[in-house]
């Protein structure tokens, strides 16, 4: 079965997330349902040069597959190289990032920096497409780059143009960063306007926006992120819905988040573990003094225990 009949079966994915989307989190959001994971967003600098320093980055488990690595960057020769070193460590996706909004990266012309180079945008599809071979290339992208110059479908003609299998729209611009509302109205313009397979984004936050998504914008699937940090029980709420995790459950998978976080990343994942928790117990009495007791333990059996008790 190929990539795209797989997502179809039950078409919601998790998005890529600098910061969160690591392999623990990937494993979480799998068990409860999502059927596509992606990497956090990676360098292309790094997978070339660096690849042993972003070893965690890299990481993924048989259980998390099917699963896509999201690159950035700004050079269509290094994208080939990156995407030749992809497809070698058993990826089953390479997405191209043109959306990502932050002034960081921005600054290197890469991410939302490409809406305003679409030449660097058709060489960089033409590198990775030709660099994975087999391996289905897509690309996540926002609607442009300001009010003014949107330009999302030029840049979906140059990658149906080229190669790539799968777009994702995130619709706001670069100027709206994450702000206001996520205009669903390009979904549609875009899925109507392309023959690829279309992944909608923005401002699915449950069960009646992921629907209500697919149904107004015709999409082919629903991309879930910021809605998706300390609840991976989304995915089995869209799945089925008179599933609603109980307290216990929402605790029991902190706890087994917190600990495969600090198997896999040492004193490290507790302090990232920290991100975490007041989504996790979100609507406990006394939220925020549990969160603050817990964010300042530094013993993992202590943090395990204060999160028992509230069971």
């Amino acid at each position: 079965m190929d990539l795209i009949k797989k997502i179809k079966n039950f078409p919601f994915i998790l998005a890529p997330m600098a910061g969160y989307t690591d392999h623990v989190f990937r494993l979480i959001a799998k068990e409860y349902g999502a059927s596509l994971v992606f990497t956090e967003m990676i360098s292309i600098y790094s997978v070339v040069y660096q690849s042993k320093k972003i070893e965690k980055l890299l990481y993924f488990s048989k259980k998390e597959k099917p699963i896509g690595i999201q690159l950035f960057g700004n050079n269509s020769l290094l994208f080939y190289e990156a995407a030749k070193k992809a497809v070698d460590m058993g990826f089953d996706l390479i997405d191209i990032n043109f959306g990502c909004p932050a002034n960081k990266v921005v600054k290197t012309k890469a991410g939302a920096y490409l809406h305003k180079d679409l030449k660097a945008v058709e060489e960089t599809i033409k590198s990775t497409v030709k660099a994975a071979g087999k391996i289905p290339v897509s690309i996540k992208m926002r609607s442009g780059w300001d009010e003014k110059n949107k330009n999302f479908l030029e840049i979906a003609r140059i990658a149906e143009d080229n190669g790539v299998k799968i777009i994702t729209l995130h619709p706001r611009t670069r100027l709206q960063m994450f702000k206001g509302k996520a205009n669903w109205d390009d979904i549609k313009k875009l899925k109507e306007y392309s023959r690829l397979f279309i992944i909608g984004n923005g401002d699915v936050v449950d069960r009646n926006s992921a629907y209500k998504m697919l149904n107004e914008t015709g999409c082919d699937a629903v991309m879930i992120g910021r809605a998706a940090i300390g609840n991976p029980f989304i995915f089995k709420q869209i799945k089925n819905k008179n599933y609603e995790p109980s307290f216990k459950e929402k605790v029991e998978t902190a706890i087994k988040h917190l600990k495969l976080l600090y198997k896999f990343k040492g004193n490290r994942g507790l302090l990232e573990m920290r991100k975490y928790y007041g989504k996790y117990i979100k609507g406990f009495p006394n939220v925020s003094e549990i969160r603050n007791k817990i964010i300042t333990e530094t013993d993992i059996n202590k943090i395990i225990k204060i999160l028992k008790s509230l069971i």
